[in-house]
């Protein structure tokens, strides 16, 4: 497989969009169709709430599931330290 370079994964999609706008990038603005029967509107809206609740919750979700996915746990490769 072929490494794919995302410069932009950390930047939330307003940034993105906003970025775009600025620097007269095309860029979809309209939502599909489809998405308001698509099932994943469901964790968006509540991704959205959450972020609404707590702006650096997405991120550190994004961030918790980089960790997982890389099977690197918390203090993983370091000694216990004392008590």
């Amino acid at each position: 497989p072929v490494p794919r370079l995302k410069p932009l994964r950390h930047a939330a999609q307003k940034e993105i969009v906003l970025y775009a706008h600025f620097r007269g990038l095309p860029y979809a603005s309209a939502e599909c169709r489809h998405a308001p029967l698509a099932f994943r509107g469901h964790p968006r809206a509540l991704l959205k709430d959450l972020e609404a609740s707590r702006p650096a919750a997405v991120a550190a979700l994004a961030h918790s599931g980089r960790r997982l996915a890389l099977g690197a746990a918390p203090g993983a490769g370091t000694a216990p330290g004392a008590c």
